[in-house]
């Protein structure tokens, strides 16, 4: 059977110190996430843990590039393979700018894909005010999600969430931004069966979290610690529902933030990177900084 990879990106989460005034990492209660790795807290001191079922690494996301890293650059390595703030000599973000484009538009790890005949479902849902914006040129897309749109992606509604077919951006259908377009309910962990029940149908399933990111600008301590729970609760869901026998959940970021409560703006911490499903052990010693991660995930699939 086929192999499949999930990519769960989330926005702005880096390993930080195991300080418990400054990291939420250090307050939550992660039964899934420690089931999985053995360790209580995600943080720097406990990258490089392997066990059987999972690895836990933290990857350089400035990229021999001074300052602090950026959304945009750092996702555009993630999804080309290139050293996107070396190409323009700075870290930049939150949008990319039409050097950035141009990359994601002809190396993306999607683009990549389809061009060898292989399925991939951007899984996230939109409000329809937002896909009309979008359909006008006048939606302002990260970079994932506007790689998936250059790349001929379907960006998915609340009538595919309605259907089972998509995840809402908050896990939860409560959080859904139309108020009078009726859904079924849908906690975390549903949600996460939700996206690995749409993996079995693709061989690239890409799912954007970006409110960790938000929350480590505004630097919501109460927040963060729900969000985490929630985050937790839809790894579960998904490890409950994917075949981990031919498949492989890629947890990646792109910079630090989330991570301290002490600053709002982004840090230079490693981004943090989970790995689990067959053959994980293989991509272990591959993953050292963003750059590395499409060309281990093509490998991982034989393409």
């Amino acid at each position: 059977m086929s192999k499949r990879v999930i990519i769960l990106f989330l926005d702005g989460v880096g390993l930080g110190e195991a300080d418990p005034e400054a990291n939420p990492f250090m307050h939550a209660e992660l039964p899934a996430v420690q089931s999985l790795l053995g360790v209580s807290h995600l943080t720097r001191e406990a990258a490089g843990t392997v066990t059987s079922q999972a690895a836990l690494l933290g990857l350089d996301a400035q990229l021999g590039v001074p300052g602090l890293p950026q959304s945009a650059t750092g996702q555009t390595t993630i999804l080309t393979g290139r050293n996107a703030p070396a190409a323009l000599g700075e870290h930049s973000g939150p949008y990319p700018n039409p050097i950035l484009r141009e990359l994601l538009a002809q190396e993306s790890i999607f683009k990549t894909l389809l061009r060898a005949g292989q399925p991939v479902a951007y899984a996230n849902a939109y409000p329809v005010r937002f896909l009309d914006r979008v359909q006008r040129g006048k939606g302002r897309l990260s970079a994932n999600t506007q790689a998936a749109f250059m790349a001929g992606l379907k960006l998915r509604s609340g009538e595919d969430l309605r259907r089972g077919r998509a995840v809402a951006a908050l896990f939860s259908n409560d959080f859904w931004p139309e108020a009078d377009f009726a859904l079924p309910p849908l906690d975390a962990r549903q949600a996460g069966a939700q996206l690995a029940a749409l993996a079995e149908d693709h061989t690239l399933t890409y799912f954007e979290f970006w409110y960790s990111d938000f929350l480590g600008h505004k630097m919501e301590r109460e927040e963060s610690l729900k969000v985490l729970g929630m985050l937790d609760d839809f790894l579960a869901g998904i490890l409950e529902r994917l075949d981990l026998a031919n498949s492989l959940l890629l947890v990646v970021s792109d910079h630090g933030n989330f991570e301290d409560w002490t600053t709002s703006k982004h840090t230079l911490n490693p981004a943090l990177t989970l790995l689990a499903g067959t053959g994980f052990e293989a991509l272990v010693p591959r993953l050292h900084s963003l750059a590395d991660v499409k060309p281990a995930v093509l490998d991982y699939l034989g393409v």
